[in-house]
């Protein structure tokens, strides 16, 4: 039996999407991180190219002060624009992605 190959993650999506199937993704936050406008810029780019159904907000359940100081001393980052402000925008730019955080059931799919 041949071996399986692996599918890189963005090369799944589009052939997801391709075949019309229901995409989400569990996107890892916390706060001071994940709404720093260079980080609100590669979730809209990623969005952009790749136009999924659904973004689980997942907590990355990691102390936030602790995860910025490490961050921050990979790449430093603006000052964080707030979750709230960053959900809105998103949302404002993206108006049929769905947010969530548990999967919803398969009934409930729908593709815009």
């Amino acid at each position: 039996m041949p071996a399986e190959r692996l599918v890189p993650v963005p090369e799944a999506i589009d052939l997801a999407l391709d075949k019309g199937k229901h995409v989400a993704i569990n996107y890892l936050n916390c706060p001071g991180f994940t709404d720093a406008p260079e980080e609100a810029e590669a979730l809209t780019a990623f969005l952009q190219r790749y136009p999924i159904n659904m973004i689980q907000w997942r907590n990355l359940n990691f102390d936030p002060m602790r995860y910025f100081e490490i961050m921050n001393g990979v790449v430093p980052n603006g000052a964080p624009i707030g979750m709230k402000n960053l959900l809105k925008q998103i949302h404002q730019e993206f108006p049929n992605l769905k947010f969530g955080y548990f999967n919803p059931p398969k009934e409930k799919f729908s593709i815009s």
